[in-house]
C-alpha cells in the first residue's frame, strides 16, 4: 500500500492572520472586552511625548497654542477630553477616603460624650433666650397674620370687668368690595389732600408724592403693585374718620371698607421689599390708633422700629454714599426712622410703659430730617416723647437701672426741670401757627403729662395737697378736653383718648373719695360749689367712655365699670351736698375697685412725702394682654440737645379753681387750641366739597362702595 506523503502545512500570511483578528473584534460584543481608555492626549500621543493628562487642555498643547484632542483608543477617533471622566475619577477617590475615615465604629462612651454636649448647648440657649414671644417673631411674621391683625391692647386694670359688661349690641358694617374707578376721581383726590394735609403731618409713613403717583397707577389700573393698591386704600380709610361728625355710621361703613381692601393685600407687601414693609407697618400703626379693633398698634409700632434697625436707619449714610443719592431718599430714611421712634414711643407712653431710646453717639448717628424754615413737627414731637419718657420712668419705675439717669441724682432738681421744659414745649407749640396746626391736640398731651406727675405714683404714693388739687383740676380740665373735642367731631384717635379719657375719669373718682375723706376734718376740701361742678363732671365721664365703645366694643366694660362708680359717686356727692355723709360699706367697697382700675393705683396713701424722700421701690408690672414691653435700647435719647427750649412767660401752673367760669365745658384752661367756639359747626377743607357730596359719592345706593379695583391676577403674587 502506497503511502500518502505527508502534507505540508499552509502558510499563512501576517495580513490574513490581522485581517482575522480585526474581523474577530468588530463581531464580539463590546462588553465582552474593556479597553483602557488612554488619558494622553492626540497630540502627545502621535509625538511619542509625555503628556501630563491636565483639563481640560495639558501642558504641551498649551504651549504650543495647539488644540488638546483626547483619543479613543476604541473606536480609533480623536474626541474632546472628557473633564466630566476628571471629575468622576476624583468622586470615586475622595468617596473611598471618606469610607477610610468613616470605617472606624464609634465607641459608646463617643455617643454619649457627643449627646451631653449637645444637651449642654441646648440648655445654655434656653437659659439665654428671652422670654416671650421672640423680637424677630415680628419680622418673619405676614402682615396679615393675626399676630398684627388683632385688637389693641385695652387700658390695664387689675380685676378681671368682664362680669361688669352690659348687654350692649355692636352693629358691624358688612364689608363691599367694589372698585376704586367707580368713585369720581376729584372725591378720591379731595379725600387724599385732606390726608396728607390734616394726618400725614403727624405721622409721615409715606411720601406724598409717592402716594399720589400710587393712587395714578390704581385709578386708572396701570400695572399698580400690591403696595399701591395698599397705600392708598388705607390713607382713604384715615381720611375718612374726618367724616364721622357727619354720619358716623356711613363714614365708618366707608372706612371699614377702604381697610378691607388694604388688609387683603397685606399678605403680598412687603414680602422683599424691606422698605415697603416698614411704610405698612407704620400706616398700620396709624389706623389702629383710630380704628384699634382691626390692628394691635402695640406689635406694629414696635415691629418698624426693630425693622428701621435692622435695615441700618439710625446710622447716617457715609459721604460718599450719599453723594451717590438724591436728598430725597435721605430725607425718606430719617423720616421713616424718626416716625416709628414717635409712633413706638407714643404707644408705650399712653399705656404708661417705659421707653429707652439709644444715645446719640457713634453708633447711633441718625439725624432729623430737613424742615426748611418752618419748625420741623417732627422733631417737636421726638421732645415730647423724650419728656414722656422721662416722666413715665422717673415717676412710675424709680427702680429701673439706668445710666446717668438725671433724676437719680436729684430728684428735686429734676422734677422742676421736667415741669419748665414741658411748659417750655407747650409754649413753643402753641405760639407757632405751623406746629399749633400740625400738633393739633397739643393742650392734651401736655395736661396729661402733668396729670402723671401729680397723682400718685410709685415714686409719689403719698402726693402733697397741692399735687392732689393739681390732680383733681387737670383730671376735670381733661374731661373737659375730650368732651369738646368730640361734640365738635374731632375725635379721631379712639386708642389715645380710651387710655386718656379711663385714667383722668378714674384719677377724678380717686380725688372726690379723697376728697369726701378729707372733708371731715377739713370742711374747705370740698365746698358746696365745688360739689355742684363735680357731679357735672362725673354725669359726663361715662358717656364718653360708652360712645367710644360704639367704634371700640372692646372698652365697653371700661365703661360699664366706670358708669356704675360714676353712679355711687353721684349718690355720695349729693348726700355730701345735702350736708351729711354716709360712711357706710359701699364706699370703702367703691374706694377698693378704684385702687384696682389703672396699672398704678390712683389711691393716694395717708403720709405725704417730700420731692427729696427716699424712692419707694417698684416693680416692673407684667404686660396686659400678652403685650410685650418696648424695646430697651439702651441709655435715654435726648433730642432737646439739639433743639434750645426757653421757659415762657406763662406760669407752668395758671391759678385753677373749682369754679363755673374756669371748668364750664363752653370754656377752655387756655384760650382755645382749636379755632372753635361752642357754638361752631365743624367745618374741613375738602378741596370746596362738601362732606355730604363726598359720603354720597362713596355710598351711593345704586354702587354701595369702592374698593379693588385692581384684580387679583395683576398684581405679582397674586
Amino acid at each position: 500500500m502506497a503511502t500518502a506523503p505527508p502534507t505540508r502545512p499552509a502558510r499563512v500570511s501576517v495580513h490574513n492572520i490581522s485581517v482575522a483578528f480585526v474581523t474577530m473584534s468588530e463581531n464580539a460584543p463590546t462588553s465582552s472586552r474593556k479597553r483602557r481608555h488612554s488619558k494622553a492626549c492626540t497630540r502627545c500621543r502621535k509625538r511619542k511625548i509625555r503628556c501630563d493628562f491636565q483639563f481640560p487642555t495639558c501642558g504641551a498643547c498649551t504651549q504650543a497654542a495647539a488644540p488638546c484632542l483626547g483619543f479613543d483608543s476604541i473606536r480609533g477617533v480623536d474626541k474632546p477630553r472628557s473633564t466630566i471622566s476628571h471629575l468622576e475619577e476624583e468622586i470615586a477617590r475622595l468617596e473611598i477616603e471618606l469610607g477610610q475615615i468613616r470605617s472606624p465604629t464609634k465607641t459608646t462612651a463617643d455617643i454619649a460624650n457627643a449627646a451631653a454636649e449637645g444637651f449642654s448647648t441646648r440648655l445654655a440657649a434656653a437659659m439665654l433666650a428671652p422670654q416671650g414671644p421672640s423680637r424677630k417673631q415680628g419680622s418673619l411674621l405676614p402682615l396679615n397674620s393675626p399676630f398684627f391683625l388683632t385688637e389693641s391692647p385695652v387700658p390695664f386694670v387689675k380685676i378681671n370687668l368682664s362680669d361688669l359688661n352690659q348687654d350692649v349690641s355692636f352693629e358691624e358694617p358688612l364689608p363691599v368690595t367694589n372698585k376704586l374707578s367707580s368713585i369720581p376721581r376729584h372725591v378720591i383726590d379731595a379725600m387724599l389732600k385732606h390726608y396728607c394735609e390734616i394726618y400725614r403731618p403727624l405721622y409721615p409713613s409715606i411720601d406724598e408724592a409717592n402716594l399720589y403717583e400710587a393712587c395714578e397707577r390704581v385709578y386708572n389700573n396701570i400695572s399698580p403693585s400690591a403696595f399701591d393698591i395698599f397705600s392708598v386704600h388705607i390713607t382713604l380709610a384715615i381720611s375718612m374718620q374726618t367724616l364721622m361728625h357727619k354720619d358716623e355710621k356711613r363714614a365708618t361703613t366707608a372706612s371699614t371698607n377702604f381697610w378691607t381692601t388694604a388688609a387683603d393685600l397685606l399678605d403680598q407687601v412687603g414680602t422683599s421689599d424691606p422698605w415697603e414693609r416698614l411704610q405698612a407697618l407704620q400706616l398700620c400703626t396709624h389706623y389702629a390708633f383710630m380704628n384699634p379693633k382691626a390692628v394691635d398698634c402695640s406689635r406694629c409700632a414696635p415691629a418698624a422700629t426693630r425693622l428701621c434697625l435692622q435695615i441700618g436707619l439710625h446710622h447716617e449714610l457715609p459721604a460718599s454714599n450719599q453723594a451717590n443719592l438724591d436728598s430725597k431718599a435721605l430725607q425718606n430714611r430719617r423720616r421713616l426712622l424718626w416716625n416709628s421712634y414717635n409712633i413706638d414711643a407714643a404707644v408705650a407712653s399712653v399705656r404708661c410703659q417705659p421707653y429707652v431710646w439709644p444715645t446719640l453717639t457713634t453708633a447711633f448717628t441718625a439725624r432729623f430730617p430737613d424742615s426748611g424754615s418752618q419748625p420741623s413737627p417732627t422733631h417737636q414731637f421726638l421732645l415730647l416723647r423724650q419728656l414722656e419718657s422721662e416722666i413715665t420712668m422717673a415717676m412710675y419705675y424709680p427702680d429701673l437701672s439706668l445710666e446717668d439717669a438725671p433724676w437719680k441724682a436729684s430728684f428735686g432738681h429734676w422734677y422742676t426741670s421736667v415741669q419748665e421744659r414741658m411748659n417750655a414745649w407747650y409754649q413753643t407749640t402753641r405760639q407757632s401757627i405751623n406746629l399749633g396746626e400740625k400738633i393739633e391736640f397739643h393742650e392734651m398731651l401736655f395736661q396729661c403729662q402733668i396729670l402723671r406727675l401729680n397723682r400718685p405714683s410709685p415714686r409719689f404714693p403719698r402726693p402733697s395737697k397741692e399735687m392732689n388739687k393739681k390732680t383733681l383740676q387737670i383730671s376735670i380740665a381733661l374731661i373737659k378736653e375730650y368732651a369738646t373735642v368730640d361734640r365738635m367731631g374731632k375725635l379721631f384717635n379712639i386708642w389715645h383718648a380710651a387710655y386718656y379719657i379711663f385714667e383722668s375719669g378714674v384719677c377724678l373718682i380717686a380725688m372726690i373719695l379723697t376728697g369726701l375723706e378729707s372733708s371731715e376734718q377739713d370742711h374747705r376740701i370740698l365746698m358746696e360749689e365745688d360739689v355742684t361742678i363735680l357731679m357735672k363732671y362725673i354725669k359726663i365721664l361715662p358717656s364718653l367712655l360708652w360712645k367710644i365703645s360704639r367704634r371700640w366694643p372692646g372698652v365697653a366694660p371700661h365703661a360699664s365699670t366706670i358708669d356704675s362708680l360714676c353712679a355711687a359717686i353721684l349718690v355720695k356727692l349729693e348726700e355730701r351736698a345735702s350736708g351729711g355723709l354716709i360712711w357706710d360699706a359701699e364706699f370703702y367697697a367703691v374706694k377698693d375697685k378704684v385702687s384696682q382700675l389703672l396699672l398704678f393705683s390712683p389711691m393716694p396713701a395717708g403720709v405725704q412725702a417730700t420731692l427729696e424722700s427716699q424712692a419707694v421701690g417698684t416693680e416692673l408690672p407684667p404686660p396686659s394682654d400678652g403685650h410685650s414691653l418696648s424695646m430697651d435700647l439702651g441709655v435715654g435719647f435726648n433730642p432737646s440737645d439739639s433743639q434750645d427750649l426757653t421757659t415762657g412767660a406763662v406760669p407752668f401752673y395758671p391759678d385753677w379753681s373749682l369754679s363755673e367760669a374756669n371748668l364750664d365745658p363752653s370754656s377752655l384752661v387756655y384760650p382755645d387750641p382749636y379755632g372753635f367756639s361752642d357754638g361752631d359747626a365743624l367745618s374741613w377743607d375738602f378741596a370746596g366739597m362738601d362732606s355730604d357730596e363726598i359720603l354720597a359719592a362713596l355710598l351711593a345706593e345704586a354702587e354701595p362702595l369702592m374698593l379693588n379695583d385692581v384684580d387679583a391676577t395683576t398684581i405679582p403674587g397674586g
